[in-house]
């Protein structure tokens, strides 16, 4: 493992993925690395985005006149790149809610990167991914990234998209391409019954969850076209999209291995170890 700067878990809710994730920084941790770990949510990550919102100069110079009392603030937290203009726009309101009226924090989720058009979500993550993996190779830590690589673009190209499988597909292959100078490991947590997985997720989490994964799998592109209706619908959606994980993990070049809920943890665990001792 000394050459990889880079270990993805990777599986649908309640595989057990923050858990795979926070158990391989404590293993790099052990054996001398300087680890770096980046869960689902994680305002800081380096490769995905969470509340990002990204707006182009006309619709920045639009902010700004509808919003001129709060300029300041708005080009305290503006991240210019590329001729695009960028906030973490959750993160500036946690950090200072009572900096600016919640009609700008409102106004700048408009322009969430995971609710805009779909090629123009796709061409970001590419360069996200792509300057991630420059900086990275240069960096003598090993970062861990849980579920950001396939569930998150594929639930959003898929479930609110309804993007055709193929050009997820390749979507996913340009983010594995463009890592490939970490020489990245990915740990995938298959479920046998995905069915059961999921009731036992819904138990565990506020109803909130439930309420949202069923309007966001049932009630967008995907759901529609399908006629998905429900939390089983919601069961529908994600047996669907772990079988295309699988299917696709198969032919991506990158080291993997995907491990069954059909042995005991320890047999689990041996066969995670196994992998990054490669």
């Amino acid at each position: 493992m000394p050459d990889t700067k880079l270990i993805l878990i990777e599986g649908i809710p309640g595989s057990g993925k923050s858990a795979t994730a926070r158990t391989v920084y404590e293993q790099l941790e052990k054996r001398g690395k300087r680890p770096k770990l980046f869960l689902e949510g994680d305002w800081n990550h380096p490769a995905d985005f969470e509340s990002v919102a990204c707006l182009n100069k006309t619709e920045y110079g639009d902010l700004l006149a509808q919003f001129p009392q709060h300029k300041a603030f708005l080009a305290q937290h503006a991240r210019q790149e590329d001729g695009e203009v960028f906030f973490s726009y959750r993160r500036m309101q946690h950090e200072c809610a009572t900096c600016a009226p919640n009609a700008l924090f409102e106004a700048l989720a408009r322009f969430e990167i995971y609710e805009l058009p779909a090629q123009k979500h796709q061409d970001l993550l590419r360069r996200r991914w792509e300057k991630f993996a420059t900086q990275a190779a240069r960096e003598e830590s090993t970062y861990v990234f849980e579920c950001c690589f396939l569930q998150n673009p594929i639930t959003t190209l898929l479930a609110r998209h309804n993007l055709a499988e193929k050009q997820i597909y390749h979507h996913i292959l340009a983010l594995a391409r463009s890592i490939q100078p970490l020489q990245p490991k990915l740990v995938y947590l298959a479920r046998r019954d995905v069915s059961a997985t999921l009731e036992a997720v819904r138990r565990e989490r506020p109803q909130e969850w439930a309420d949202f994964v069923t309007w966001y799998l049932t009630g967008q592109a995907y759901g529609q076209a399908r006629g998905l209706e429900g939390f089983e619908g919601v069961k529908t959606f994600y047996a669907a999209r772990q079988k295309l994980e699988t299917d696709w993990l198969r032919t991506l070049p990158i080291s993997k291995i995907i491990i069954t809920d059909d042995k005991d943890w320890e047999t689990r665990h041996r066969q995670m170890l196994s992998l990054l001792e490669q």
